[in-house]
């Protein structure tokens, strides 16, 4: 398995020293400056400063939201999709953080779902205020996958999601990084039942050339080896990725039709 270290972020220096209004609360130790990445605030605060120094976008994130690490979403994209694709991103969350990279940094037609009303409300003023509502079409999601939420005649060279991946019963906790049971919990047994569905749902709906992207914890090995056996089942070829950005690692699983 190939192994991919993220780099390219902020330095928590040069954050500090551009915006220290925003980091400076935060500041768990000063010399080296470091932040309390278990501490949601400011994570936010920190991923807002890296989205807008590195990628030249600007977000918010719902304060019930998960907060994604914004380089290692960077990274997920340019695994999966190509330039001047068109993508469909999957529960887009609430800083629809992988269809704006998709859009302004890979020129893609995304059409990106979300089910949360409050997530998609604030997905909507980020593709705003980044200037993309010409390129990224926000559908709600009303509880289905694709079947149902996406046009049938739509077909895409790629598919991506950071799909939930606990188990039905789960108790979902936001004292760290926010999340609700939408944002976590993909039902079933082992949790994977929305990546099958997702799979299932999608891979049908690939050109020729397409591919399947879905980005989880790596420790999550039961999920992961399910949906490669699905993707295997479907006729797609498989490959996985183990993505290191700091101490969080995700594995990228991709499933790409022959």
């Amino acid at each position: 398995m190939k192994t991919i270290k993220v780099k390219g972020g902020l330095p928590l220096s040069e954050a500090l020293r551009k915006y220290p209004e925003l980091i400076g609360p935060h500041l768990i130790s000063q010399a080296p400056p470091k932040i309390d990445l278990k501490n949601r605030d400011a994570l936010a605060a920190y991923n807002r400063i890296v989205a807008r120094e590195v990628l030249g976008v600007e977000l918010s994130f719902h304060p019930k939201a998960l907060i994604p690490a914004v380089m290692s979403r960077f990274e997920f994209v340019r695994l999966t999709v190509k330039p001047n694709e068109t993508v469909l991103d999957v529960g887009t969350g609430s800083s629809a953080i992988c269809a704006i990279i998709a859009a302004k940094h890979f020129n893609s037609t995304v059409y990106a779902t979300e089910l949360v009303e409050e997530y998609y409300e604030t997905a909507k003023a980020n593709i705003s205020r980044n200037s993309l509502q010409d390129r990224i079409h926000l559908l709600k999601s009303s509880g289905n996958v694709i079947k149902g939420v996406v046009p049938e005649d739509l077909r895409f060279n790629a598919i991506i999601s950071a799909p939930p991946y606990l188990p039905s019963g789960a108790i979902v906790s936001d004292e760290k990084f926010g999340g609700s049971a939408a944002d976590l919990i993909g039902g079933g047994r082992n949790g994977a039942d929305f990546s099958l569905k997702l799979v299932t749902e999608g891979a049908p709906r690939l050109e020729d050339g397409g591919r399947i992207g879905l980005i989880i914890p790596v420790k999550k090995k039961k999920v992961s080896e399910l949906i490669l056996n699905q993707m295997k089942r479907l006729g797609l070829d498989t490959q996985t990725i183990r993505l290191v950005t700091g101490n969080r690692e995700r594995l990228i699983i991709m499933g790409s039709r022959k």
